[in-house]
């Protein structure tokens, strides 16, 4: 709903109608859901993964927003440590510090 508020809710007419339509038919409870969103997700930070085989990864994560118009985002995964890179190239048989596309 964060996504909705900060995005297409402000750039899509339509987005906006259906979110006009919502505040009108739901009323106090719709319009206090979305007032008391605190904002949208870090775009940036590093989150822990545990792989069956490789064990503990931790991957630093930004995310890049693209124009408004698309409603679209990339995010982007790279390893957090030399450890994680080490352990991704095992996986993925790459030697260390190739490219890697996913």
């Amino acid at each position: 709903m964060a996504v909705l508020k900060q995005g297409p809710g402000r750039s899509n007419l339509h987005m906006e109608g259906l979110m006009h339509e919502l505040t009108v038919s739901c009323g106090a409870e719709f319009v206090e859901r979305l007032e008391s969103l605190p904002g949208l997700p870090k775009a940036s930070g590093i989150t822990r993964l545990l792989h069956p085989e490789a064990g503990e990864l931790r991957l630093a994560y930004e995310t890049l927003d693209l124009p408004t118009d698309d409603d679209q985002r990339l995010l982007v995964h790279l390893p957090a440590d030399e450890a994680t890179a080490a352990a991704l190239d095992r996986l993925t048989g790459l030697r260390p510090g190739a490219l890697r596309a996913v």
